[in-house]
């Protein structure tokens, strides 16, 4: 391979690769129905377009940024000692679906007892 041939080759490389390199933003995008989702390229037709810079730091909420839901900090429910979790549907897959995310929230809650607790 000649000289020549590898400056082209590099050229076309380089040229080819460089968008992957050169972003450095992305969209947060919101549908019409509310549905927050963050995507590489663009956002869909008719959803509303925030370009955040990836070196900026998250934007936070300042109405959620110090606060606390009372959801996040009830105690462990009932159904996390219950046999089976508490279910009781009577579609096998609501059934299912019900009982792994119970047992997950249920999980997490024995893993992190303490989460609501802020340092003073």
């Amino acid at each position: 391979m000649n000289m020549g041939k590898r400056l082209v080759f590099t050229l076309v490389l380089a040229a080819t690769t460089w968008p992957v390199f050169a972003a450095n933003f992305y969209w947060n995008c919101t549908t019409a129905d509310g549905l927050k989702y963050a995507d590489a390229t663009k956002c869909d037709k008719g959803d509303t377009a925030v370009k955040v810079m990836k070196d900026s730091p998250l934007p936070l909420d300042p109405e959620k940024a110090n606060s606390v839901s009372s959801t996040d900090c009830q105690r462990t429910p009932s159904y996390c000692s219950s046999p089976d979790y508490g279910v009781s549907d009577a579609s096998s897959r609501t059934q299912a679906i019900t009982h792994f995310m119970r047992q997950k929230e249920c999980e997490y809650r024995r893993r992190f007892p303490n989460r609501c607790v802020k340092p003073d």
